[in-house]
């Protein structure tokens, strides 16, 4: 875990450096909208694997 002095400034940064990588993002937030089966997901990022 960092500590809040090696954090960004910015709030954004901060969060996505918290949560990881692209893929989490994007997962997250299609869930935020609806529940998603896999594949559902699976299709709707194009790239994942």
């Amino acid at each position: 875990m960092m500590t809040k002095e090696e954090l960004p400034e910015c709030p954004v940064a901060t969060t996505v450096s918290l949560i990881g990588s692209k893929w989490k993002l994007l997962i997250i937030r299609n869930l935020l909208v609806r529940p998603w089966r896999f594949n559902e997901l699976k299709r709707d990022l194009e790239g994942i694997s």
